[in-house]
């Protein structure tokens, strides 16, 4: 998503939404990590990194919202030198950037700190493959005892046959 200036009304409801998420994410991500175990570290540690995405995504946003009134004096700021060869801004809230075009065809990057996009990205990918780590975590989960008994010729002494469980079914 790209426009030509910042607009607040965008950019207010991204910081609303990045803030929610990132709460929500922290308070799901700490007490899974808190309860232990291999799925829940890793469902928890992917919350986390994704709370921390949402965070820089905020900061990102933050540092447009306050250059908002003051795109040319961001551009300005960013490098005085290539300040006089401005001819236009290049605005994007995902991931924020504020991009002063020049009349000779490049650009530069203002206002918003330049470790933001990688650590997005980093935290993304990171909360990405634990959340897939925990998944696989899930779908191979140890059996319960009387499933594990239920197979064995022995079902009797497990109590499989108390539950009406048949031998050799899982």
């Amino acid at each position: 998503m790209t426009s030509s200036y910042p607009a607040a009304l965008p950019l207010l409801l991204c910081l609303v939404v990045a803030a929610v998420t990132a709460f929500g994410l922290v308070g799901y991500g700490l007490p899974a990590v808190s309860r232990g175990g291999p799925g829940g570290v890793a469902r928890g540690g992917a919350a986390l990194a994704g709370a921390l995405a949402a965070v820089a995504w905020v900061w990102g946003l933050v540092s447009l919202f306050l250059d908002e009134s003051g795109t040319a004096q961001a551009c300005q700021d960013a490098n005085p030198s290539l300040y006089g060869q401005v001819s236009g801004y290049s605005v994007s809230y995902l991931p924020p950037a504020l991009d002063c075009r020049m009349s000779s065809g490049g650009s530069y990057a203002a206002a918003v700190p330049g470790f933001v996009a990688p650590v997005m990205t980093v935290c993304a990918v990171t909360a990405v493959t634990l959340a897939l780590i925990a998944l696989t975590r899930r779908s191979i989960a140890p059996l319960s005892a009387a499933s594990r008994c239920c197979g064995a010729r022995s079902a009797r002494r497990c109590g499989c046959a108390r539950t009406g469980a048949v031998e050799g079914s899982p």
